[in-house]
Order: structure tokens, then sequence, then C-alpha cells
């Protein structure tokens, strides 16, 4: 592949977007993707843990030389969480999302003298906890120094699993004022559901939901289900991506450029793979998103499947015992 990689830094109207791409690529290598999860320890020889072994192995997908040259600059159109950005989602999420909500929804004087104490004490008496168990709740409380309580449940077990007498004692018991229940991701908002109109169901105390980072399908399943729980629960988003990271099967018009070769790539890969499903859980339209943590299943398949097809992030699912 260094062969390709010389002939487009050869080529006129390719030189400079692939001098500076690969040296944009080489920094992301070393300290981006050198700590995507589901590499770590490869279970896999077909998939390599080195970046640009797993990108040779990509860009190989594509037959044509003008398909892996859209590939190519399709990397740089990723947004790729890892662990420092995710930290800093931790801290907005703590020290602006939820106080604001907490001010607005305890109808706090915002001219108060004592309204920074006033608040702090109240946020104080939250109960965080994870949706799934996708958020590392322990590395929120940690980033956040948050202390108490003992227990930190996700919601889709308690959901699943959990008593609802047991669960409302101890919100009353712990004097909580609040639920705030966080997620890393939300796509469409179809795993977290069942989770969320438990808590709307159970709990005494107002409940906040904050996806750290959401998509636009996820923002609707969310918004339709705080309309309808009269008020038991709010959302609010820390990140919702935006534009030029979504993909849908139907062109809009005016399209960003970023859209339209995303979508040909798809389009290749489902012609290649006979993949139904190649822009993802959602069907219709997918992301250009992945974590440090793992892809979602969100994301356009062309980036992560390993179905007649060489990933450059392969997906960790979740897998169904039969």
């Amino acid at each position: 592949m260094n062969r390709i990689f010389d002939e487009w830094q050869s080529h006129q109207d390719r030189e400079i977007l692939c001098s500076q791409l690969m040296e944009k690529y080489g920094l992301y290598a070393k300290k981006l993707f050198a700590n995507y999860e589901p590499l770590i320890i490869s279970n896999s020889d077909s998939v390599p843990r080195d970046f640009f072994q797993r990108l040779d192995l990509w860009l190989k997908n594509f037959a044509n030389d003008d398909d892996r040259w859209e590939a190519f600059q399709l990397i740089d159109d990723i947004f790729y969480v890892g662990r420092h950005e995710l930290v800093e989602l931790y801290r907005v999420a703590f020290e602006m999302t939820v106080p604001n909500w907490v001010a607005e929804v305890h109808n706090f004087d915002l001219r108060s003298k004592n309204i920074i104490a006033e608040l702090k004490n109240t946020v104080a008496k939250t109960w965080f906890c994870p949706i799934t168990d996708s958020l590392r709740i322990s590395a929120f409380r940690h980033v956040n120094h948050i202390e108490q309580p003992e227990y930190f449940p996700d919601w889709r077990s308690l959901e699943r699993f959990g008593s609802e007498t047991a669960i409302k004692d101890y919100i009353r018991d712990q004097k909580f004022k609040q639920v705030v229940l966080i997620e890393d991701f939300v796509g469409s908002g179809t795993q977290i559901t069942p989770a969320v109109e438990f808590a709307k169901r159970i709990s005494e105390v107002p409940v906040l939901i904050v996806p750290l980072i959401i998509g636009s399908k996820g923002c609707d399943t969310l918004q339709q289900l705080a309309d309808k729980s009269e008020g038991k629960i709010q959302f609010k988003p820390v990140v919702v991506l935006s534009g030029d990271c979504v993909v849908t099967r139907l062109a809009a018009i005016p399209e960003l450029a970023t859209s339209t070769r995303a979508r040909k790539m798809v389009e290749l890969y489902a012609q290649s793979t006979g993949d139904k499903k190649a822009y993802g859980f959602e069907d219709e339209q997918g992301y250009l998103f992945v974590s440090e943590a793992n892809c979602p299943n969100n994301t356009i398949r062309p980036i992560h499947s390993e179905s007649k097809w060489s990933p450059l992030f392969p997906r960790s699912g979740r897998r169904k015992l039969k």
C-alpha cells in the first residue's frame, strides 16, 4: 500500500492533501487510535492492532483507486472521541448541565446571595447513575469527586432485575432530591427506552437524562419520552452530533461533501458484501462516530463490519446467548 501512498503524494492534485492527511493520521494513530479498546488485546489474526496496517487492509476493500482516495479522506471526517475528550464531557455534564437543570427544576432565585452554596448542596443530593453498563460511572465519579452514596447501579439492569420497592426506599432513605441518569452515547434511543420508562414509573423525584453524545434520532426519542412523562423526565444532552457526522440513505439538498463521500462508501460496501443494513442499526441513516471504548452499531458499517470486509475500527458487540 506504500506504493499507492507514494503515487498519491506524487499526483499533482493529491500531493498536498495526501501529505497533510498522512501527517494527521500519524498523530491520531499515536495519540488516539492506539488506545482503541476492542483492539488492545486483539483476538483476531485478521484484524491487526496497528492502525496503519488496518488502514492498508481497509483501503484494499475498494477496487478502484479513486474510491480508495475518497475512503482515505473519509477517515478525517470521523468524529473520534478519546479518553481526554470523554473526561471533558464528564466535567461539562457535572459542572454545567446538571447544575443548570437543578436550578431550573427547583426554581432557584438566581439573584440570591447564597445561590452558589444552595446549588452545591442541592446537587450533592443527586443520585448519579449510568443508564447502561457502557457508561463508566466509576470514572465519572472520580473525575468529578463524587464520593456518596455507596451504590451507583445501571438502570438498564435495574429495569430487568431490580425491585421497585427497594429502589424507591433507597431514594427516600438517602434523601435524594433528583436522579440523573447518564449515558456515553445514544444513537436511536431504542436500547435505553425501557430504562427511561422504568425511571419515569417509579421515581418520586425529578429525573434528568444526560447523554454525553447523542444522534438526531435519539434526540427525537428522548424528547418524546420527556413530553409524555408529565414533567417527571427531562433530558439535556451535552453534545448533539452535527449534520457532518450524519449519513442518510437519501441525499439532502443541499448536502455537505462529507455526507456525499460517506454515502458513496456505504453504497460500495453494500455492493461488495450484500449487507442490507449498511447504514447501521437505524437503517435509514448512520453516523461517522467512533469512541475509544467501542464503535457503536449506529455507525455506518464500512467502518466496523467484519463480514466479507476488513474493518477500520472493528466493533465489540453484545453477544446474545442461544
